[in-house]
């Protein structure tokens, strides 16, 4: 009786998490870009509208809407508006209004958010600092240390 309770409660959890559900206006956004499982990209990208990556990407990513995919791996500094992260990304993440942590995701690195929601068996190692909605984009670079720095804490 209880388990059925509480697999009820987990498939509600995990249709109310995805940063594209909230407004009406989201819903009609399509993705603008969207790189493949099997790409690799080295630099600086920045997007204006929703991006869905599935590859590999080194350096630094800024999108207003973010979804890093199951095969998708990053080692890049990520900001965002609302991120979903679902692959593996080493590297420090802050999101201005949302960040979402779903099953499988790896994430080795810092994160500066001003809401946050971690599934359960995702891997994260680091710190997170909460923000409040909007000050997470400046709080990031300077509060939070960067991913590999030489500070260490003890849980």
């Amino acid at each position: 009786m209880a388990f059925g309770k509480a697999e009820e409660a987990k498939t509600d959890f995990d249709s109310s998490i995805s940063p594209f559900k909230s407004g009406a206006s989201n819903s009609s956004q399509k993705v603008i870009a969207f790189l493949g499982q099997g790409s690799k990209v080295v630099g600086t990208l920045t997007f204006t509208g929703p991006v869905e990556l599935d590859g590999y990407i080194e350096g630094e990513l800024n999108a207003e809407k973010l979804t890093v995919g199951e095969a998708a791996i990053i080692n890049a500094r990520i900001s965002g508006a609302e991120i979903l992260i679902k692959g593996t990304v080493t590297g420090d993440i802050t999101a201005s209004k949302r960040l979402v942590l779903q099953k499988p995701a790896k994430v080795v690195g810092n994160i500066v958010a001003s809401n946050l929601s971690i599934e359960e068996g995702v891997i994260f190692e680091g710190q997170c600092t909460m923000a409040s909605p909007g000050a997470a984009s400046s709080q990031g670079r300077s509060s939070a240390p960067r991913a590999g720095s030489s500070e260490k804490t003890s849980a």
